[in-house]
């Protein structure tokens, strides 16, 4: 159902637009610097911060997720904010969105020498002056020459005196973690045996961090044209943000039983010193419990997502609109349609569901989790704060 009144000018931009993006490029920007599932492509926040806010508001994203609406909000000329349970996600968001100067990255050739030395002096029979991290069970994902060559790396990256630079590294190490370990992939939490030899994780390094500064390079121009602010906080929680602090808020929600950051993510944050069981206590929608026999259900969602529209509508302006792009999932066999149970949580909050759209998503796009369905599309919701 559509409200009569809301059929401006602006919606009926919307209403032509196909959101399909079939042919659309997504790696446009910063958007292409880390691998982070089941993000939404940037046509998407693009299309409604355009619309739906002015230049130098400020848009709020409640599930940062690696920061494509933030980065698309400073291409635009607007401020961001935002949050998420995960630490990784929130520096992820912050690299993205953060100009550095070409003169600073003249400090990487510099920090990938010394790297290269202590390495190959450790393989010529050197002193072995490497602080491995106290992380369990890390023989059992890691051959021990990664260990020491992702040990060495850490080290040096953490003597740098630039916060920027040591988050940009660090994002750059994350970047190849995954690679460089015995997990399967970004979405297979399972151990495989992969060839992986002396120098291929110093390798791996230098070339995604090469990569990623010639991607912030180009960049730097498009999103110094806003700043951003981002937490590691739970949205379920109030008092992220400051009452009315933002103009729009674009987002897209965890899916119940879809997927688990915690889990995939965890040797990335084992690494960077951050906390996999502290994002395990508070991630929504977590696969690990929607799929156990007595465990959550839709209407555990729902109520998940009514405290998160609570809060939002106390960040987001009166008469500011909400953005959720959300696909269906599976729970214990049956079609669990997540843009419904959106709507019913919006019934006990301040936000007025305004409209919605379809969109179908490419018909090779990999499903992150095949046992419990591929989505086929997706739906974006606009609701209306009338708080």
């Amino acid at each position: 159902m559509k409200i009569a009144e809301e059929k401006t000018a602006k919606f009926e931009a919307l209403d032509k637009i196909g959101w399909d993006f079939a042919e659309a490029l997504t790696n446009n920007a910063t958007n292409a610097m880390h691998p982070y599932p089941a993000k939404f492509i940037p046509q998407i926040p693009r299309n409604f911060i355009r619309q739906l806010s002015d230049k130098g508001d400020t848009v709020y994203d409640p599930f940062l997720g690696s920061g494509t609406t933030a980065v698309e909000a400073n291409i635009l000329g607007r401020d961001a904010i935002g949050n998420d349970v995960n630490e990784l996600a929130v520096l992820i968001s912050k690299v993205k969105t953060t100009p550095i100067p070409n003169k600073k990255f003249l400090l990487i050739d510099d920090l990938l020498h010394k790297i290269y030395i202590r390495i190959d002096l450790l393989y010529s029979g050197g002193k072995k002056d490497i602080k491995k991290p106290d992380i369990m069970n890390l023989n059992m994902w890691f051959e021990d020459f990664v260990i020491d060559e992702l040990a060495i790396i850490k080290e040096e990256v953490e003597k740098l005196n630039d916060q920027d630079l040591i988050n940009f590294c660090y994002v750059s190490l994350s970047g190849v973690i995954i690679n460089v370990s015995k997990q399967d992939s970004d979405t297979r939490y399972v151990r495989v045996q992969k060839t992986i030899n002396y120098f291929d994780t110093y390798n791996k390094f230098s070339k995604r961090i090469n990569k990623l500064r010639k991607i912030i390079a180009s960049s730097n121009e498009f999103i110094k044209n806003g700043k951003s602010v981002f937490k590691v906080a739970d949205t379920r929680i109030g008092n992220i943000f400051e009452e009315n602090s933002a103009d729009l808020s674009v987002t897209s929600p965890p899916y119940p039983n879809a997927y688990d950051y915690h889990l995939y993510h965890k040797y990335r944050l084992f690494w960077l010193g951050m906390n996999p069981h502290k994002l395990r206590r508070s991630e929504i929608g977590a696969h690990a419990d929607y799929s156990k026999k007595n465990g959550p259900n839709e209407f555990d969602f729902m109520k998940d997502m009514e405290k998160c529209l609570l809060n939002t509508a106390n960040i987001l302006k009166r008469n500011g609109y909400l953005v959720f792009v959300i696909g269906d999932s599976i729970l214990k066999g049956r079609n669990i349609k997540n843009n419904e149970i959106l709507k019913q949580a919006a019934l006990n909050t301040d936000f007025n569901f305004v409209t919605e759209y379809s969109r179908n998503l490419k018909s090779n796009r990999k499903s992150f989790n095949p046992k419990i369905g591929n989505i086929k599309t997706e739906k974006i919701l606009i609701f209306k704060n009338l708080k």
